[in-house]
């Protein structure tokens, strides 16, 4: 099964529509770091050096194909420096935007979320081999097997920013008609949240341009 980015539907709109901005690595605690460090801060939430470089990684790896010499021009690189901070950032706000309005899921909760109304591409995984149906027993042992697992864990992740999306759409954009409305409304939301920001950019001092 495919697994996306965290706030990927968001984002996605966000980069399609060329929005200059800037989500999260993980949920996590984040702490204080030295200025040696610290590549940002986004209203008193610190983006580190390590996470803003393993970001400029993967976006550029998603970006390839875009990629017609084996050295990145500066022009791809400044937009692909552009693009992992307006991901970084935004991320930061929409995560500090779940905490103030207490949208943010456990995962526990996510996990009975799942059971109780499991995603097609969840019954599709685990389809029994004999009956061809669908085995909610089988996820259901799989979800909450206490034992660490990568890709348990990164497939509860995406689900849980996936409802935390829609629940903070819902907050947000009650009245939105289709999740496309919504997923709009909610893209400008983020427009004008990056705008009032309090940011320090420090990119350049760590040779981001």
């Amino acid at each position: 099964m495919k697994l996306y980015p965290k706030y990927f539907f968001l984002f996605a709109l966000l980069l399609i529509s060329h929005i200059s901005f800037a989500q999260p690595q993980e949920k996590k605690q984040r702490k204080k770091h030295k200025n040696a460090d610290t590549v940002g801060v986004v209203n008193g939430m610190v983006i580190t050096f390590y996470d803003f470089r393993q970001q400029l990684a993967a976006t550029i790896k998603e970006h390839k194909s875009e990629i017609k010499d084996s050295v990145v021009s500066d022009t791809a690189f400044t937009r692909f420096v552009n693009m992992t901070w307006d991901k970084l950032a935004g991320e930061i706000l929409i995560e500090q935007e779940l905490q103030k309005r207490k949208l943010t899921l456990t995962t526990e909760k996510t996990i009975s979320m799942l059971l109780k109304n499991p995603p097609k591409e969840l019954k599709d995984a685990f389809m029994d081999s004999v009956s061809h149906t669908y085995d909610e027993k089988t996820l259901k042992e799989y979800l909450q097997n206490p034992n660490p697992d990568l890709e348990r864990t990164k497939i509860l992740d995406y689900y849980q920013a996936h409802f935390e999306q829609h629940r903070l759409g819902a907050a947000l954009v009650p009245k939105a008609k289709t999740e496309q409305e919504r997923t709009q409304e909610l893209a400008d939301w983020l427009k004008k949240k990056l705008l009032k920001a309090n940011i320090d950019d420090r990119r350049t001092a760590f040779g981001f341009y």
